[in-house]
């Protein structure tokens, strides 16, 4: 069979066309119903930050499973899966690359796993604890859903600052406490935090932005966890140490592949005999003493499914699988656009 997939190339997003196989051992085949755009990430991608171009594009799937290779034990066809792959109609991929999304959940939210998933690895690096006022730099779609993670987990208040008041608008009718448009009003944190009079233990650098982090190190409270979820290329730090070194600061990195992404176990068992011999076939490792991705993601499709957690408000944008190449070309290249959050692109 054939499918339809995205493709990179230097300044532009093109649709081709591929045949696939049948899904080897171990492997799965998947239909998309949706995907996710991720402007920053695909925008490196562009510019060829990350890999040579032509490379296909995307890492954010929602779908159903339609074949299963040899081997494959975890999944059955029919399950709606979340997956890291590129955009497209159908694709074959590792069992190990992905993850059982509950029935019934919204696979619309589904698609934007990946990047939830970001902000919930920088809410757990943060430890942050139920009670402390925490502050989210940077209205984009991985703040706007640290902000809501770290409201769902107790901090009080939460405050947002970014640029755009659409933006910012979105994040306050999902709940978040304050709201500031930094850009209209530079002094606009700094008053609200005399306002209130509260210290800040926990601030999320997601702008990209140096002098926001700059900032946030100025702001941030003796003993207090800064942490950094975006990453800029090619720019020096700014004097960020001497504030660091002289309050006890922490200074928190949040790169996801910073940690497993999925672990298995492999188990000592008796079988009849004596002594116990190794079972050679490994097993999902489930025990919540240690959070992998893949255990995140599914905390994330749990929180969507159960209505904890509605991140509906910042879909901004969404696409046909056609649109493809108009849309990197309108909101992702030569930089991403700030009128979008969230883009969908619809497989149906």
């Amino acid at each position: 069979m054939k499918t339809i997939y995205a493709q990179a190339h230097p300044g532009k997003v093109v649709l081709a066309e591929k045949e696939l196989g049948q899904p080897g051992p171990g492997e799965v085949m998947i239909k998309a119903e949706y995907s996710a755009m991720s402007p920053g990430t695909e925008c490196g991608l562009l510019h060829e930050a990350i890999v040579p171009l032509p490379t296909n594009i995307g890492y954010a799937m929602a779908g159903e499973i339609v074949e299963i290779g040899e081997g494959v034990t975890e999944f059955k066809v029919g399950d709606k899966v979340v997956s890291t792959v590129e955009h497209a109609q159908y694709i074959i991929t590792s069992e190990l690359n992905v993850t059982l999304a509950p029935k019934d959940i919204d696979m619309k939210q589904a698609a934007f796993w990946n990047l939830s998933m970001t902000g919930m690895y920088a809410l757990r690096q943060s430890g942050l604890m139920m009670g402390e006022p925490c502050i989210v730099m940077g209205e984009g779609f991985v703040g706007s859903v640290t902000a809501q993670l770290a409201k769902l987990a107790g901090a009080c208040p939460v405050i947002i600052t970014g640029h755009h008041d659409e933006k910012l608008a979105a994040s306050k009718e999902m709940g978040i406490d304050y709201v500031v448009n930094t850009k209209t009003d530079p002094e606009g944190l700094e008053k609200l935090i005399a306002e209130l009079g509260i210290e800040i233990p926990v601030i999320f650098e997601a702008t990209g932005n140096r002098n926001a982090l700059m900032q946030a190190a100025n702001l941030i409270a003796e003993r207090g966890r800064l942490v950094m979820i975006s990453q800029v290329h090619g720019e020096a730090l700014p004097p960020i140490d001497d504030p660091i070194m002289q309050k006890g600061v922490s200074l928190i990195g949040t790169y996801v592949n910073s940690r497993p992404y999925k672990m298995k176990r492999a188990d000592l068992e008796i079988i009849g005999i004596w002594p116990p011999v190794m079972n050679t076939t490994l097993k999902a490792y489930k025990n919540k003493d240690s959070w992998t991705s893949d255990d995140d993601i599914k905390v994330y499709l749990d929180m969507v499914k159960y209505g904890r957690l509605n991140i509906t408000p910042l879909i901004s944008h969404n696409f046909t699988y056609e649109q493809i190449p108009e849309a990197y070309d309108q909101y992702v290249f030569p930089k991403p656009s700030s009128d979008i959050t969230g883009g969908l692109i619809s497989w149906q």
